[in-house]
């Protein structure tokens, strides 16, 4: 890391580890040689392998053990390697056996043992200042061949470096130094049971101390509980009660769980080529193979390669590449992706494996995700998917979602085309490349194809305003997505025409086989009030609820509250959900129409009423259908869906919106 100064001040920005500073060179880095390590950014230097360890490669993290050599786990980096087993060679003398009772276990430990017993002869005895001992032991169960020894001149002893929760087997004879060493037998065998870790801690401790610390961990675990649920109850609740929609967004990003990580802004850190350390790590270029082209990005081309790194297997990877000739904002942009995807560690977004900085073309190097994105894959494979599964796609993508909201990251571009798809079928967010004032002058420059306003919230189109909200109307619109086998959201209709109908009220109809209660999930992410719409962690919930219970039961009372069914416990689908309303068949009249839905005994109904065209049908509401009688609830949900579609038919050929 380089140095940076201020009016005469240096703020020094440690080095990576496995990296010390550069003496020649002020605010330059290099890795560590051979026989170094460093653990810690907080080091400057990188220090020498303890005693019987090494390290081949340059920028080591560690240092192994040399072979019959070890660490214990709880021992830190810096502690020497030990040998791994002790193999004394001794000899001993006249002395009488001893009886099992006679051996004390003084302490038993889980990698040590301590005994001792009486001497053969008495103190002050002729003889008794030449007596050794020698303790032979093993692990029962095993060949008394493959034993240990160990002597001492006192009658007492501690054998070290033994396993936890293992059953030993200890034998002791005493001699005096001479000739006859050798011809002593030993004493009758004791066992002795090494506890395991968590029962030896317990042991030393009095009962007093055993209960303050229980007493203190339990107080200390329910106030983090509580804390966690007062914070859920402020981030995963729709805001109804009055409140400001604003005021609700500031509860939500400013009330976080502690231990959860908030998002850095890239362009607030200054040099990125400087920041983009302290996120990712710096790679070899010579670790990185190109191997084909896979297209051409914002900044530069992508490509397919390989990443070699020392002492593990070769990793297919995706390189982003900056193209030569590009302007310093395109530079400072470019490696804003990638301070943006180091801060990043979830299962459902894609992982950053590090960056190329130090050579003549910048390189950003992701996981590769062969599937590609996720409306290609879907149309790719339209009709070899079934509901089920295509619901089984979404509820990681809202886990990552709750994740970078929880961070305070707001994606503002979030489209199935910015969703990957991995090679097992795993979809991960992507597409952090752009920052806000290109996704605001985005929505307004284009109007057609892709556009932007194709995702947007009302209040981004209006005021170019981004928040989790609006990200919740954008995920809305990829759930329809993902349904309709990646389909252009509003089909044929221009940027223009999808932003006044949406503000007329218009909302896309369910997908063929999407079921209801998922389209009513959509329909609750496209309020117009950003307060109205449901939190990530809601809407996850009820997409793993909806993939574990696909049918759960009816709510019984019609007139319930609209939450406590609608999304607590959403209904099962309705037969609508088999029909393919999505292609706008065309119906010569109002009778058509309802035979095609089976409902063709609302006939006169509908003709009593005044609904004699199809364009007057796609004005209804609910409240028009109670009006004609219609007392079935799950009646009433098919024509409402049936008259979704009409709208959507209506909008098409008209231009214009319908008010819902």
């Amino acid at each position: 890391m380089a140095a940076k100064g201020d009016g005469g001040t240096q703020e020094r920005m440690a080095c990576i580890v496995g990296e010390q500073s550069d003496k020649a060179r002020i605010g330059q880095c290099l890795p560590g040689g051979p026989g170094f390590y460093k653990v810690s950014a907080r080091r400057p230097l990188c220090s020498p392998c303890p005693e019987h360890s090494r390290a081949l490669e340059n920028a080591s993290t560690f240092c192994v053990c040399q072979d019959s050599y070890a660490r214990s786990p709880s021992d830190p980096p810096s502690a020497s390697c030990t040998p791994t087993y002790a193999q004394v060679t001794v000899s001993t003398g006249a002395g009488a056996p001893w009886e099992e009772d006679e051996i004390r276990r003084d302490r038993v430990e889980p990698q040590s043992v301590s005994l001792s017993w009486r001497e053969p002869i008495p103190a002050g005895a002729p003889g008794a200042n030449g007596t050794e001992y020698e303790i032979r032991y093993y692990e029962k169960g095993q060949s008394e061949q493959t034993y240990s020894t160990v002597k001492t001149g006192e009658p007492a002893v501690t054998v070290t470096n033994l396993k936890p929760a293992t059953r030993y087997v200890f034998q002791i004879r005493a001699a005096s130094p001479g000739p006859s060493w050798e011809t002593q037998s030993f004493n009758p065998s004791i066992e002795v049971q090494t506890p395991g870790e968590a029962a030896s801690g317990s042991k030393d401790q009095s009962p007093a101390v055993v209960v303050t610390i229980v007493t203190i961990s339990a107080l200390l675990v329910l106030g983090s509980v509580m804390s966690v649920l007062a914070i859920w109850r402020r981030t995963c609740s729709y805001g109804k009660g009055g409140r400001d929609a604003h005021d609700e967004e500031e509860l939500y990003f400013h009330f976080k769980v502690p231990t959860r990580r908030t998002f850095v802004d890239p362009h607030s850190c200054g040099d990125p080529l400087l920041a983009v350390h302290l996120f990712a790590k710096e790679l070899d270029a010579k670790s990185v193979t190109l191997e084909r082209s896979l297209g051409t990005g914002r900044f530069g081309e992508l490509c397919f390669g390989c990443l070699q790194l020392p002492g593990r297997q070769e990793l297919p990877v995706a390189v982003h590449t900056l193209r030569e000739g590009c302007s310093d904002l395109q530079r400072l942009s470019f490696l804003a992706e990638a301070l943006t995807l180091g801060q990043f560690d979830h299962s459902h977004v894609v992982r950053l494996e590090g960056v190329v900085t130090r050579g003549s073309t910048l390189m950003i190097i992701t996981e590769y995700m062969s599937h590609g994105a996720l409306d290609g894959f879907l149309r790719r494979h339209e009709g070899q998917l079934v509901a089920v599964q295509l619901m089984g796609l979404l509820p990681g993508l809202a886990s990552a979602m709750t994740y970078l909201s929880e961070m305070g990251y707001v994606h503002r571009g979030l489209a199935a085309r910015r969703v990957l798809v991995s090679g097992d079928l795993i979809c991960k967010i992507s597409g952090f490349g752009r920052g806000p004032r290109d996704r605001a002058e985005a929505v307004y420059t284009t109007m057609s194809g892709r556009s932007p306003a194709l995702w947007a919230a009302p209040e981004t189109l209006q005021f170019g305003h981004f928040s989790s909200a609006s990200d919740v109307w954008s995920f809305g619109v990829v759930m329809w997505e993902v349904m309709a086998f990646g389909e252009r959201p509003y089909w044929d209709m221009s940027g223009q025409d999808v932003i006044k109908a949406v503000e007329d009220g218009f909302r896309l109809p369910p997908p063929r086989h999407c079921p209801s209660p998922l389209h009513r999930l959509m329909l609750d992410c496209w309020q117009k009030d950003p307060g109205e719409r449901p939190r990530f962690c809601q809407i996850h919930g009820l997409l793993s609820k909806m993939v574990q219970d696909p049918e759960p039961p009816k709510c019984a009372d019609t007139t319930c509250a609209r939450y406590s069914c609608h999304l607590a416990y959403p209904r099962p689908p309705t037969p609508l959900a088999d029909r393919a309303f999505s292609t706008f068949p065309s119906f010569c009249s109002v009778g058509a129409w309802l035979e095609a839905l089976d409902l063709g005994r609302y006939k006169d109904s509908f003709a009593a009423a005044g609904y004699g065209s199809l364009e007057a049908v796609a004005t209804m509401t609910a409240q028009d259908l109670v009006s004609l009688g219609i007392s079935s609830v799950e009646h009433r949900e098919d024509l409402l869906s049936g008259i979704s579609a009409l709208r959507a038919r209506v909008l098409q050929l008209q231009g214009r919106g319908v008010q819902v």
